[in-house]
């Protein structure tokens, strides 16, 4: 399943605050679905750190979910670098959400049939992101708990909630000192246990940190 590029603007609001925290309403801004208890993590963090640019922190934190879920929080970290690094690399997009979902577009069969040249809807060609979990083919869900029973799946919160205050640091909330870059500027990695990658012999290796190898 493919979702819509977002592209253009970017909603500045993601929840309206109402007196009852349950009563929050997710507005999807990110690209994954999130279960009950992955938003109520999301909810947590946004107070926790006082978030106010929360479609960076979003965008950051899926990336760094979706790619690095398994690895330590210094792993969850390099991700997050890589990501930062690019942002402000003008070889790249300047923000969080287009860096994440920057790839190639085809426009909808169904907007292509009509008149109007305003209503076009994009989605990303499979496979051929900068990130593969964002146009791989397969929905995108955070499932910190079963919906039928409510039960968390305790991996998959933690891994959510990690990732959710890495983002915050590396964007530069909370009372943690500004994150140090722990790949040394990289702005390329790759899974050396999945894939061996032909451009990687292209660049310059710099560190391996859990299952990534890190270049520039």
């Amino acid at each position: 399943m493919i979702r819509p590029l977002l592209i253009a603007s970017i909603a500045a609001a993601i929840y309206v605050v109402t007196p009852v925290k349950a009563d929050k309403i997710y507005n999807k801004l990110g690209a994954a679905d999130l279960t009950g208890q992955a938003q109520k993590i999301l909810f947590d963090k946004i107070d926790e750190f006082k978030v106010d640019n929360v479609s960076d922190l979003v965008c950051l934190a899926e990336n760094i979910y979706f790619e690095a879920r398994a690895e330590s929080i210094e792993g969850k970290a390099a991700v997050a670098n890589v990501t930062r690094n690019r942002v402000v690399d003008k070889r790249w997009p300047a923000t969080y959400c287009k860096v994440v979902q920057q790839g190639p577009v085809r426009e909808s069969w169904k907007t292509k049939l009509t008149a109007s040249t305003t209503d076009a809807i994009y989605y990303p060609i499979k496979h051929r992101c900068q990130f593969s979990w964002y146009c791989d083919g397969k929905a995108d869900k955070i499932w910190a708990n079963l919906e039928k029973t409510g039960q968390t799946i305790e991996g998959n919160a933690k891994a959510w909630a990690d990732a959710l205050t890495v983002s915050a640091w590396t964007l530069g909330y909370g009372d943690y000192i500004d994150l140090r870059d722990n790949t040394d500027g990289a702005v390329f990695y790759y899974n050396h246990n999945l894939v061996n990658p032909s451009w990687a012999g292209s660049k310059t290796w710099i560190i391996v940190i859990g299952n990534h190898t890190f270049l520039r």
